[in-house]
């Protein structure tokens, strides 16, 4: 799975357009949503003055998006960060297992971090920010990376099939 989407990141990056090259130096909603579809989400959010992005990918990983350290944090304008999560609630696994694999995970992976939550719920985020710039291929990008990142972790925790 990460090699196709390595595969499809490079191929983004080949035939990105010039218009898609320009730098983006604040997200907006519509920027975040157009990146995660472009990586292979489906954005699932039925209110879209909701503040959280609802989007599913790779077979049915749900994970929600947020607009962060923005100019104006009502409005969601001029934002500089945009941040993922997926979480899970761990079946037949003991804390010990749990905590191997997160090490793992971060140990592994450079799009994301996991941790566990005090109510034993497993978290994967990952944080993209545009301070200085960003393009738009390079934004969804690595969001399909993290979606890569976050499929893995499932082999670290149950094992490799």
């Amino acid at each position: 799975m990460r090699w196709k989407v390595l595969a499809a990141a490079a191929a983004l990056a080949f035939t990105t357009t010039s218009a898609q090259a320009q730098s983006i130096q604040h997200f907006t909603r519509a920027d975040f949503e157009r990146a995660l579809v472009e990586a292979g989400a489906t954005i699932t959010t039925t209110d879209p003055k909701s503040e959280r992005i609802d989007f599913e990918f790779d077979g049915g990983v749900i994970a929600d998006a947020l607009l962060l350290a923005c100019e104006d944090n009502v409005a969601k304008t001029k934002c500089l960060g945009s941040s993922m999560l997926a979480t899970f609630e761990p079946e037949d696994r003991t804390r010990e297992q749990i905590i191997e694999a997160i090490n793992t995970y971060n140990y592994k992976e450079n799009f994301g971090r996991a941790y566990l939550d005090q109510d034993g719920t497993i978290s994967v985020r990952m944080y993209i920010i545009a301070d200085g710039g960003i393009t738009r291929a390079n934004y969804s990008s690595q969001i399909g990376l993290w979606f890569a990142s976050v499929s893995d972790f499932f082999g670290y925790l149950y094992g490799e099939e």
